[in-house]
């Protein structure tokens, strides 16, 4: 028989699971549903389209980041806020989609510790690189009091971008196209993001070029032993265990020192020892492809993806 559980311990069991990309698709659709429900209620409370209409423009703009820097000043929270916060439908479903598709072939090539820093770094630059064009160029600037962004494209192009420039010949069967390699997709997403600057949401496309070039920079550097993922998760970590500290029992162990001692110099070992070899596999992915890969080297990969 199958047991009973509720949509919500789904939920909750997903979200516990520690895979980045499924907790990172519940928090933004969660946003999205709660923003929205409270703008339906709005509505039905005041039964006035241009009431809901002026809370949801008011409550935006407490979350989305503006390209002025005084304004930013005052909401500096919205750095991250904006990155989490989508207005349309359809704009969640596509950025969740490409999250899901993309995320799943970075959990698998370099394990899942890597998609947090890639999706945050990459909208972070994507931010930096909206502030500083709508700051510089005398096209832009004109706009630059109203410009706002909202939405987590530039994090995702991150991701779509390092999966394309990790395993450019990793193939994909997409409709109407059948088998299509990730290298062609994600340099399609960047032209077209390219070539609309001058056309419409011109900050957008901006950001989205900004999460693109992190997400190839932060691969070219992991291949030359430089992982920048690093800083950040010791910091979330640390972040962690402060929040979830608890009251423990002091316990004083008086015997096994020296074997608890080399069972730990041991594990150390062990952790170092995967680490390069994970470093020797992604130099040979980079100089020859996945496809070079022995048998054995892709099955090491997997499992260490999975730790």
């Amino acid at each position: 028989m199958y047991g009973k559980s509720s949509i919500l311990d789904d939920l909750k069991r997903q979200f516990t699971s520690g895979n980045t990309v499924t907790q990172l698709i519940i928090i933004n659709v969660a946003i999205f549903l709660l923003i929205n429900i409270v703008n339906v209620v709005v509505f039905l409370i005041h039964s006035s389209r241009a009431t809901s209409d002026l809370w949801m423009s008011n409550m935006l703009e407490w979350v989305m980041l503006p390209a002025d820097t005084m304004q930013l000043l005052k909401r500096p929270w919205t750095l991250l806020t904006h990155i989490f916060t989508h207005q349309g439908i359809l704009h969640l479903l596509f950025n969740m989609l490409w999250l899901f598709w993309f995320g799943k072939i970075i959990q698998e090539f370099i394990g899942n510790k890597k998609i947090l820093p890639l999706f945050i770094y990459g909208g972070l630059t994507g931010a930096a690189l909206l502030i500083i064009s709508y700051n510089i160029f005398p096209a832009l600037q004109p706009s630059l009091p109203y410009v706002k962004a909202l939405g987590a494209s530039a994090g995702v192009l991150a991701i779509v971008v390092a999966a394309a420039t990790l395993v450019p010949d990793y193939t994909v069967f997409l409709l109407f196209f059948g088998a299509v390699r990730i290298k062609y997709i994600a340099l399609v997403m960047i032209a077209i993001d390219l070539v609309s600057i001058p056309e419409y949401n011109t900050g957008g496309h901006i950001a989205h070029l900004g999460g693109a070039l992190f997400g190839y920079v932060f691969i070219k550097q992991l291949q030359v032993g430089h992982d920048w993922s690093i800083p950040f998760n010791n910091f979330t970590n640390r972040l962690v265990s402060i929040f979830s500290r608890k009251k423990e029992p002091h316990v004083v162990y008086r015997t096994g020192k020296q074997e608890s001692r080399k069972k730990s110099r041991s594990g150390s070992a062990e952790s170092v020892d995967k680490q390069k070899r994970v470093d020797e596999i992604l130099d040979k992915i980079a100089r020859s492809g996945y496809d070079s890969l022995s048998k054995e080297e892709k099955e090491f990969l997997f499992r260490y993806s999975k730790e």
